[in-house]
């Protein structure tokens, strides 16, 4: 039998060619993300003291900004802060669609599993009773778990998802808040923080599971990207999760307002020098209660108006205009 084996000379000589290969493809890619970037700036530019001249220009318009909108996914951007702080100025953009897609998968995985691990200790801290102990692991956890979310977030909307503004903001403030309860480890609040964590970490399973079936359904029909994420709070993609979903956010947000309703009444009880700790608890479950109910009522009222033109088209051509479509358009988008 013939010996094919290349000998070390000839597999040292591949590797050299190779490599010379690859540093000329990366000094090209960059240099041509650094032409495209400009021209889209150069593009932006023009258009912002643009006026169309008829509507068939505008739709033409309307249609090339959505074309650069979709290059632009694949394009360096500007980090957001959180990701400065971490990263710096570093480029968290991923070049190929299959990343993308990739990364998206394991950010679904990270949430369930260690909203599974948050459903566990809370578990845990009720079964035991109040235990300082276990209850400083689970607020532990809860800081690190979301911490590490609003970052994977933050690359995922930089390549592509879209992810209301809102439910980042949320996670930032749930930061702060768990932050401070750690801090506090306060005994009085222990219960009852465990059974809002149950609850809250039930909600979101019950979420994920419903949400990945329609986000499934929703890909196949082309109706959802493959960067489409089942975001945290009432984040819905069809009629007939709202109307399963609603009554478990509304029973979670108010459990939110009721955390600090309670915490105001223990405020009094805290050391003077630990009193003010207490109130910021109870203005942050506060202020999430109240932008996540004001979050649902808009989702209600934006899903119940599409689902009246699914089932009324004769309303499209009768009582709504192009502009009002457009905005519903957009607002699906957000969805």
């Amino acid at each position: 039998m013939e010996n094919t084996e290349a000998s070390p000379d000839e597999l040292y000589s591949e590797i050299t060619r190779s490599y010379q290969q690859f540093r000329e493809t990366v000094d090209q890619f960059n240099k041509s993300t650094t032409k495209c970037k400009e021209a889209i700036a150069r593009y932006e530019e023009v258009m912002e003291y643009y006026t169309a001249p008829d509507e068939e220009t505008e739709k033409t318009i309307s249609t090339r900004r959505s074309e650069i909108d979709g290059m632009t996914y694949y394009l360096p951007k500007q980090n957001n802060l959180l990701l400065t702080l971490f990263v710096g100025d570093f480029n968290v953009v991923l070049p190929r669609k299959e990343d993308k897609i990739k990364y998206k998968l394991q950010y679904e995985k990270f949430k369930l599993f260690y909203i599974i691990g948050q459903l566990a200790f809370s578990s845990l801290n009720i079964l035991c009773g109040p235990n300082r102990i276990v209850e400083g692991l689970l607020q532990f956890y809860l800081v690190w778990f979301y911490c590490n979310l609003t970052m994977k977030e933050s690359i995922l909307t930089a390549n592509g998802s879209r992810i209301r503004t809102w439910w980042q903001v949320q996670h930032y403030l749930d930061i702060i808040l768990y932050a401070f309860l750690l801090i506090r480890n306060d005994g009085d609040f222990s219960l009852q923080f465990s059974l809002y964590i149950f609850y809250m970490s039930g909600c979101q399973v019950l979420q994920f599971y419903y949400q990945a079936g329609s986000l499934y359904k929703l890909r196949a029909l082309g109706r959802a990207t493959h960067m489409e994420v089942s975001a945290e709070g009432l984040r819905v993609k069809t009629y007939a999760d709202l109307q399963f979903l609603t009554p478990f956010f509304i029973l979670l947000y108010i459990f939110q307002s009721y955390n600090g309703y309670i915490l105001w009444h223990l405020a009094p009880k805290a050391r003077e020098d630990e009193r003010w700790e207490v109130y910021v608890c109870c203005l942050l479950f506060v202020i999430i209660s109240l932008g996540n109910l004001f979050t649902l009522i808009h989702v209600v009222i934006l899903k119940h108006q599409i689902h009246k033109l699914v089932k009324s088209p004769e309303l499209i051509r009768r009582n709504l205009s192009n502009s009002l479509l457009s905005s519903l358009g957009k607002e699906i988008k957000k969805q």
